[in-house]
C-alpha cells in the first residue's frame, strides 16, 4: 500500500508540473469516449439482465443509472464496492430478482472482458512490453504478501472449504440463483448479438481514449501505447486494493512505456488521465446515484434484502 501511495504521488506530482502544457481538446474527446463506453456497457448489462429475469421490465434508464453509479462508487472506493452498489439499484426496480441472480449477472458481463484482456496480455508477453516482469514481484501489487506466507494462504483457503461444507445447503441454493444470472449464455447467437457487440464497440472506445489521453499529455499516441494502456488498466485493476487501482497502474506505466517517453512525462500522463476518469466517472455515478435513491427507504431495503435471503435458503 505504501508503494502504491508512493508511485501515485510521484505521478501526481509530475501532472501538476505539466499541467500548463496539456491539450484540452483532447481531454474532453478522451473523457467522451470514456462516457460512450459506459453508455455501450450499460446496454450489454441491460441484455444480460434482461435474459436472467425474463419476468421483470429492465429498463435501460436502471441498467445505466445502476452500472454508472457503481463505477463511481469504484473510483472512489477500493475493493470493488461499486459491484454492491450495481445490484441494490437494480433490485429496487426489479422487486422478484435475487441477489445472487444479480451477481451472476456481473459475471457474465465481465467474461468478453476477460477474454480481451487475456489476449491483450499474451500480446504484451509477446511483443516484449512486459520483459521479466512477474506480477508478485511488480511494484505495488499486494498479492505478493499471500505469496510470502503460503502457510496462513493455505490456512485461510481451509477454513473457506470447512464453512462451504458446513453451509453446503444454502451455498447450492445460491448456485441455483447466481446461474440465472448467466442465463443468455445459454443462447451464444442472443449473446454475441445483444452482449459482445456493444461490448467490443466500448473497448474500440477505450483504445480511442487512450489515443486521446496520450495526445493531450504530449506522449507518442500510438496504436501500440494506447494497448500498452490497456494493458497496464486490467493489470492494475486485478487486486483493487487502492480506488481505480491507482500506484499499480502508474508503476506499470513506468515500465511499459519506457521506450516511447521519459519517466516524467509517463507518470504525468498517467495521473492525469486516472485523476480526469476519477474525477469524471465520480461526477457521472453520484449523481446517478442520487437521482436512483432520492425517495430510498434504508430499514425498508435492508429488510427486503432479509427476505430474501430466507426464501434462498431450502425449508
Amino acid at each position: 500500500m505504501i508503494d502504491s501511495l508512493r508511485a501515485f504521488l510521484e505521478a501526481v506530482q509530475a501532472f501538476g508540473e505539466r499541467l500548463a502544457a496539456v491539450h484540452w481538446g483532447f481531454l474532453a474527446a478522451a473523457v467522451g469516449f470514456g462516457m460512450l463506453n459506459l453508455a455501450l456497457r450499460s446496454r450489454a448489462w441491460q441484455a444480460i439482465l434482461r435474459a436472467a429475469l425474463p419476468d421483470e421490465t429492465i429498463r435501460y434508464r436502471t441498467a445505466f443509472g445502476a452500472y454508472c453509479a457503481g463505477v463511481g462508487v469504484n473510483a472512489a472506493i477500493p475493493a470493488r464496492a461499486g459491484d454492491v452498489v450495481k445490484v441494490f439499484l437494480v433490485k429496487r426496480s426489479a422487486p422478484s430478482a435475487r441477489y445472487p441472480a444479480l451477481a451472476g449477472s456481473l459475471v457474465a458481463e465481465t467474461l468478453f472482458d476477460f477474454v480481451v484482456a487475456s489476449g491483450l496480455l499474451v500480446w504484451a508477453l509477446w511483443a516484449g512490453v512486459l520483459p521479466g516482469l512477474r506480477l508478485p514481484s511488480a511494484p505495488a501489487f499486494e498479492i505478493s504478501l499471500a505469496l510470502r506466507h503460503p502457510w496462513i494462504t493455505l490456512a485461510v483457503i481451509v477454513a473457506l472449504a470447512v464453512a462451504g461444507l458446513m453451509l453446503a445447503r444454502r451455498v447450492r441454493a445460491f448456485w441455483r440463483e447466481f446461474g440465472r444470472g448467466l442465463a443468455i449464455l445459454r443462447t451464444p447467437g442472443r449473446y454475441l448479438r445483444s452482449v459482445v457487440a456493444y461490448q467490443a464497440l466500448g473497448w474500440g472506445c477505450r483504445v480511442g481514449g487512450a489515443l486521446c489521453f496520450l495526445s493531450a499529455f504530449h506522449v507518442p499516441a500510438s496504436l501500440e501505447n494506447a494497448l500498452i494502456v490497456q494493458v497496464a488498466g486490467s493489470l492494475g485493476s486485478l487486486f483493487p486494493a487502492t480506488p481505480g487501482g491507482l500506484g499499480p497502474k502508474q508503476a506499470l506505466l513506468v515500465v511499459m512505456l519506457a521506450g516511447s517517453a521519459g519517466r516524467t512525462d509517463v507518470l504525468a500522463f498517467s495521473a492525469g488521465m486516472e485523476l480526469t476518469l476519477l474525477v469524471a466517472n465520480a461526477a457521472l455515478g453520484l449523481t446517478c446515484l442520487a437521482l436512483m435513491v432520492r425517495n430510498l427507504r434504508f430499514r425498508q431495503a435492508i429488510a427486503q434484502a432479509r427476505s430474501d435471503r430466507g426464501d434462498a435458503a431450502p425449508g
